[in-house]
């Protein structure tokens, strides 16, 4: 069964910890991230404890580790946090919702501020994408470039619904003039044909 939170419902099973080794790790390539302003998504629940490169969701480009989100021993408690290339946040990095409680988490990677930010959420429920709250975590000086994404965890952990996006800005209606309603359109065009009708009598006269 599926990890869903309100606003975002579970389709198909989950990705969960396998039996048989001290270490899990899946991972999936993708093209190439590094430009504009990316979104990744994905619900969890990880264990009570943090460690031993564990548990988090690994960015990863041409073999090297780039960022990462979960945790890894840091933060004086096991909390989600946005790591480094070397696994570690910085202050500011750390939010204050444990890794046990099972929460969305919404990461947003801005390449060209570089910059990335963290919600940890128990609802995505009107969650708004292009003007969203005060993140659970930031980190300016990192936004890590990616074409793989890893995810390596102990026992117990589950990690579902796993989304790589962009979120684009709706175009624009057309705003109507200030103080111009349909009747008031009408009158000025037929000030407009008047004024032609009389510069052409003007000038016919002077002739």
């Amino acid at each position: 069964m599926g990890l869903s939170v309100p606003g975002l419902a579970a389709a198909g099973g989950k990705v969960v910890y396998r039996a048989g080794s001290q270490l899990n790790d899946a991972a999936r390539d993708l093209p190439l991230q590094n430009s504009g302003v990316l979104f990744v998504q994905f619900v969890s629940q990880f264990g009570t404890q943090s460690g031993g490169g564990t548990p988090n969701l690994r960015f990863v480009n041409a073999g090297v580790t780039t960022g990462a989100v979960g945790n890894n021993g840091a933060c004086g408690s096991p909390v989600y946090a946005i790591l480094d290339n070397t696994l570690q946040p910085v202050t500011g990095a750390c939010s204050t919702v444990a890794l046990n409680t099972l929460s969305a988490v919404v990461l947003r990677i801005d390449y060209t501020a570089n910059l990335t930010q963290m919600w940890v959420l128990s609802s995505l429920s009107g969650f708004d994408y292009l003007n969203p709250p005060a993140p659970s975590a930031s980190y300016a000086g990192l936004s890590p470039a990616f074409q793989r994404i890893a995810f390596y965890s102990r026992s117990p952990a589950s990690i579902d619904e796993l989304k790589v996006f962009r979120v684009t800005a709706p175009p624009s209606a057309p705003s109507p003039v200030p103080g111009l309603s349909g009747e008031g359109v009408g009158v000025l065009a037929a000030l407009l044909a008047l004024a032609a009708v009389w510069r052409g009598a003007s000038r016919f006269r002077r002739r």
